[in-house]
């Protein structure tokens, strides 16, 4: 009995609500007023008779129009889009009669959803603006001016007072297409909310939080070059300003020819001086070997262990003997592997005709110092061989090739705890093949013959 008088209040409850809605379907449409709880917009004007509607909107519309159409806006600066960015003017009568036909047109189940939608203040009408998407990617753009900037590392700095850490900064860059997209969104729906530019963030490659640790110089070394020569000197501070800055995480390896880059006249490079299996010849990016080896004797210092290294065919002068790294493009590298658990970051300056790299980390209670250590031996001594000169003058002699003899040298690293040597590890051993001293000897003699 129960159940059957829920079930009949249920359904008179339901036909009443029906009578209601109808009822105010048919009100609505002898009217002569907009559906209840319409807003066009952020203009309510539901309820109101049209013409009244017509006055409200028009008002509305003068008063927007006299501020901006839009506000973009990125954390405490903000920009105005003037209404040039949109196409054409909104007709207060045009959108008003727009509005008239919501809740009235459709069949009456259609009707009547809209019609509880709108009452509930879920129905808006936009005011039909199109924005100028060309004018607005002007306006982003020159915002982005001001909000974008390159991500900046931290870096490490030396002074009288101990080792200093800057801040790192994160970089911005602002996704242009998709602000635009929010504006004519903004634009078009007639929102007054201000619209946030969407700005992507990147981080810096080192933050100061990577330096953690890090507070003493392990090791540095330096070479001198040759400032007349203008080109190599010029090759040799590119390749230092690349070496300045690199943090290696503890364990992790680095590569020399992976962080200078190709030595080519597209990098900045020009053509010097450069050993090779011909002799001294004139390349690209000469001078360059001169780092990599200036490098490899710091991280020799500091304890790295090295994975890849190649002398070059003869021994430069600007290292001791057996200490040197050759590095060529694709073929040659130099790569060190940290030892250490904790990172550690290179320095390096060319100046003046001073290179010089600098490695930091953290300073272990106890550590040995650490020697290098080169030993030579002598395996051939060159031989004189004298060359006949019928176009030199009798007797005379010329020495076309001084000579120098091969040899082979081993590089030790020696650790020691004040003057007690604790280890010794052979670090490499390097052979170069001699070569024969040479005279022209002259057989000219005064009849313009020469002997034979």
């Amino acid at each position: 009995m129960r159940l059957r008088k829920f079930v009949s209040y249920f359904f008179l409850i339901l036909l009443l609500g029906g009578v209601v809605l109808i009822a105010n379907d048919i009100a609505l449409a002898y009217s002569g007023k907009l559906c209840h709880g319409l807003i066009m917009a952020d203009i309510a004007v539901g309820g109101l008779p049209v013409a009244e509607a017509e006055k409200k909107v028009a008002a509305a519309l003068q008063d927007k129009q006299s501020k901006p159409v839009a506000i973009l806006q990125f954390e405490g600066n903000k920009w105005s889009v003037d209404w040039d960015a949109v196409a054409g003017r909104p007709d207060a009568a045009g959108l008003v009669h727009q509005a008239y036909g919501v809740g009235r047109t459709g069949g009456l189940l259609q009707r009547l959803q809209v019609q509880f939608v709108a009452s509930q203040g879920g129905s808006v009408v936009p005011l039909g603006l199109t924005a100028d998407q060309e004018k607005l990617r002007a306006i982003v753009v020159n915002a982005a001016r001001s909000v974008d900037r390159a991500a900046v590392d931290a870096i490490l700095t030396e002074s009288s007072t101990g080792i200093h850490i800057s801040e790192d900064r994160t970089g911005r860059h602002t996704d242009i297409a998709a602000t635009v997209r929010g504006l004519v969104i903004a634009i078009e729906t007639g929102s007054s909310a201000a619209v946030p530019m969407a700005v992507a963030e990147t981080a810096a490659a080192i933050r100061a939080k990577d330096f953690q640790g890090i507070d003493s110089l392990l090791s540095a070394f330096s070479t001198t070059y040759d400032v007349s020569d203008t080109n190599r000197s010029h090759n040799i501070q590119i390749a230092a300003a690349k070496l300045a800055g690199v943090l290696i995480g503890g364990g992790e390896e680095f590569s020399f020819n992976d962080r200078v880059g190709l030595r080519t006249p597209e990098a900045g490079y020009k053509t010097a001086p450069t050993l090779s299996s011909a002799g001294v010849v004139m390349d690209w990016g000469g001078g360059v070997c001169q780092v990599s080896s200036t490098l490899y004797n710091a991280a020799l210092l500091a304890n790295f262990d090295v994975v890849e290294r190649s002398p070059h065919y003869q021994p430069p002068a600007y290292v001791p003997l057996g200490q040197d790294a050759t590095v060529a493009d694709g073929q040659i590298d130099l790569r060190l592997r940290n030892r250490k658990n904790h990172a550690v970051y290179f320095r390096s300056a060319a100046d003046a005709g001073k290179l010089e790299v600098r490695i930091y980390g953290k300073r272990e209670n106890g550590a040995p110092t650490v020697h290098i250590e080169s030993t030579e031996k002598t395996v051939r001594v060159p031989q004189t061989i004298i060359r006949q000169d019928p176009t030199l003058p009798f007797g005379q002699e010329i020495v076309e090739s001084a000579g120098y003899n091969g040899f082979v040298v081993t590089v030790q690293r020696i650790r020691l705890q004040g003057l007690k040597e604790i280890s010794r590890e052979k670090i490499s051993t390097d052979e170069f093949d001699g070569s024969d001293r040479i005279v022209r000897v002259g057989t000219l003699t005064t009849s313009g013959k020469g002997l034979k």
